[in-house]
């Protein structure tokens, strides 16, 4: 991060600005909008300009000299002499002013960005001074998804953050009732301006709550891997989580999404090594929401797919933890899909099994009989150190030693490797491969379309580009 993005109060401050043309107009109007008291030093003024000279501006029809700067606390350079732009830089960093040279972020401390305006909500856009056209076609995307009523909103919370603060004290606590609040379905009347009836309904919610509240706790689905691919939920509930307990194989870039300041606790359970017993996992789940806390408990793939969510929510049902079930895409639709091969056809598979792979000892205990029967899918999670008696034992038991099969590993995520053969001959392949990651398994005829299908897609996504 090349800048720390930051408000600054300019009300009453005095700046200056060096340039006189159509640029230079429009960092004044926006100086204006923000109360400073403008300095305008050039040679020579467009009308535009000297119509704003009034007031809080004074208008100094000269060239700019280095003490100019003097006494303010921030200098915008607007012009196109180079020579100007250098002294005027110069000058600022000799006085420590912060400077913003325009379309010139290399000789900038402070960079202007694309603003949506929903007073007093502002949101500001930066690429850093790299791109102004991407930053404001950011800015035009999110202004269309923000409501300008956002207005009444910030002013009713406004009103009541000091009495908000009085009232419950903790900061985490003050920061729940308002997500509890906004929401409640009759949030509603907080964006609709009316005054009267907004106060009513936080002070109603204000006199309900209470420090000692039971927390919630979301059990989340965090998808395969890649980040794009959680529910828009999910992403809300990150968002407003204190405290996330997530297993090992919630990705980076998923666990990135949650909200800054909330506390990460791993709780995962690596190959032959439980860092944590599913007792002591439920514990900290209810301990954290009887503190009163937003708990995620984020869980790779989908929650209610060999990831133990139905042991988790009886447990905190028996307790009377309130809850939800945020589902995810789980790592056989998600690896499926990036790997190009269906899991259902209509000629070839009528339905699809999943299974996990783990060893109990050194044996793969499974049905199959059942697993081996022809026209459907077999997907195994979890199964790569079992793979060559899956394998023998599904052709021990009538499955085609030359049925397509797959291993898919780190799935939907960068360096996902997709290792293709017959079943008879997967194992020595993977072997030879040495795949790393969490993997997946697919096995029956959908996989001999990956190849069409993968190609297919390659020329799709050349020609998109």
């Amino acid at each position: 991060m090349e800048y720390l993005p930051l408000f600054v109060r300019v009300a009453g401050a005095r700046c200056v600005l060096v340039g006189g043309g159509e640029v230079a107009h429009r960092r004044l109007t926006t100086l204006l909008r923000a109360g400073a008291r403008v300095t305008v030093v050039a040679p020579n003024v467009i009308d535009d300009v000297r119509a704003l000279c009034r007031g809080e501006v004074a208008l100094v029809e000269r060239r700019f000299e280095p003490n100019d700067v003097i006494g303010a606390m921030l200098v915008v350079v607007a012009t196109d002499d180079a020579a100007v732009n250098r002294d005027v830089h110069a000058a600022a960093v000799r006085h420590g002013i912060l400077i913003n040279t325009v379309d010139d972020a290399a000789s900038s401390t402070a960079i202007f960005p694309s603003i949506i305006d929903r007073d007093p909500v502002i949101v500001a856009v930066s690429t850093g001074g790299r791109s102004p056209t991407l930053a404001r076609r950011v800015r035009t995307w999110i202004e269309a998804r923000l409501p300008a009523h956002f207005t009444h909103a910030a002013a009713a919370l406004g009103r009541w953050r000091a009495q908000v603060g009085d009232r419950i004290g903790d900061v985490g606590s003050q920061r729940r009732f308002w997500d509890a609040l906004l929401d409640d379905p009759s949030a509603q009347t907080i964006y609709e301006g009316d005054a009267v009836r907004a106060d009513a309904l936080i002070a109603r919610r204000l006199m309900q709550w209470g420090e000692s509240s039971t927390g919630f706790v979301s059990l989340v689905g965090a998808g395969p891997g890649d980040p794009a691919l959680l529910t828009l939920k999910a992403l809300q509930c990150l968002e407003r989580a204190d405290v996330v307990f997530y297993d090992n194989l919630v990705s980076k870039g998923v666990l990135d999404l949650a909200r800054r300041d909330a506390r990460r606790v791993y709780v995962g359970k690596r190959r032959a090594f439980h860092a944590v017993r599913q007792e002591s996992i439920n514990a900290m789940l209810i301990d954290a929401a009887r503190a009163g806390e937003c708990v995620v408990r984020l869980k790779g793939g989908d929650p209610f797919i060999f990831g133990r969510g139905g042991e988790e929510i009886e447990t905190l049902a028996q307790h009377g933890i309130p809850f939800e079930v945020v589902p995810g895409i789980t790592a056989a639709l998600g690896c499926a899909s990036y790997a190009h091969i269906p899991l259902t056809h209509r000629d070839w598979a009528q339905s699809v099994r999943f299974v996990t792979g783990n060893l109990t000892g050194d044996r793969v205990n499974l049905d199959w009989p059942e697993l081996a029967k022809p026209d459907q899918t077999l997907v195994i999670y979890m199964g790569l150190r079992g793979l060559p008696e899956i394998c023998r034992e599904l052709v021990a038991h009538g499955m085609d030693p030359q049925t397509p099969a797959a291993l898919v590993a780190r799935g939907t995520l960068p360096g996902q490797q997709v290792i293709v053969s017959s079943l008879g001959e997967l194992a020595e392949a993977v072997r030879d491969a040495d795949p790393h990651g969490p993997t997946t398994v697919i096995v029956g005829r959908v996989v001999s379309l990956r190849s069409r299908l993968d190609a297919v897609a390659s020329e799709t996504v050349g020609r998109a580009r």
